[in-house]
């Protein structure tokens, strides 16, 4: 095999890897183009600035910024300074534990805060309807079962801030990565 058939199978194979990690971050909600750009930037052995990111992926300016300003937010690329380079590089966390952890904790925490706002906004007005004699009896049956309802739910609002917490610290992480290693002996 010479070298030009040589680089067409690494491309090849290289490939099939950014289609899967592609797939796999929209699985989560990721835009298919941006998970492209994250498997472009984590195969690569050296970080790549944007006109190399569009270049390789065919992707617009635009577009290639977006997805950049977004891989950066959610802290599974980062910018990287070289002596000489006068264009911003980046370069895919190539921890998938930190990955994992940046990645899903910040949707933990969203979830969390968009719930515990509607849950602040409700419970009044639950609590209203309630106690408001002029509100027929089925209503407030209805409005007193789902503030019971709600309120069991804070419990899981209080393992997500748990479960955070323990990621964050790397403990809960450290702990289970432990175990499978132990259990794989």
């Amino acid at each position: 095999m010479d070298k030009e058939q040589a680089r067409e199978e690494l491309d090849r194979i290289h490939a099939i890897i950014k289609d899967g990690i592609a797939d796999t971050m929209d699985i989560y909600g990721v835009n298919r183009s941006i998970g492209q750009l994250y498997a472009t930037l984590y195969l690569s052995d050296d970080p790549m600035n944007l006109n190399e990111l569009r270049d390789e992926l065919g992707m617009s300016k635009g577009s290639m910024s977006i997805g950049v300003r977004k891989l950066l937010d959610e802290n599974i690329i980062h910018r990287v300074y070289r002596k000489g380079e006068r264009k911003d590089l980046y370069e895919a966390e190539q921890d998938f534990f930190q990955f994992f952890t940046s990645f899903f904790t910040r949707r933990w925490e969203r979830e969390r805060d968009v719930n515990m706002a509607a849950i602040k906004e409700a419970v009044p007005s639950y609590k209203a309807l309630i106690e408001n004699e002029e509100v027929p009896e089925e209503i407030q049956a209805e409005a007193s079962f789902t503030l019971d309802k709600i309120h069991s739910s804070l419990a899981y609002y209080e393992f997500l801030d748990m479960l955070v917490t323990q990621f964050r610290t790397g403990n809960l992480a450290k702990e289970l990565v432990e175990r499978y290693k132990d259990a794989n002996k």
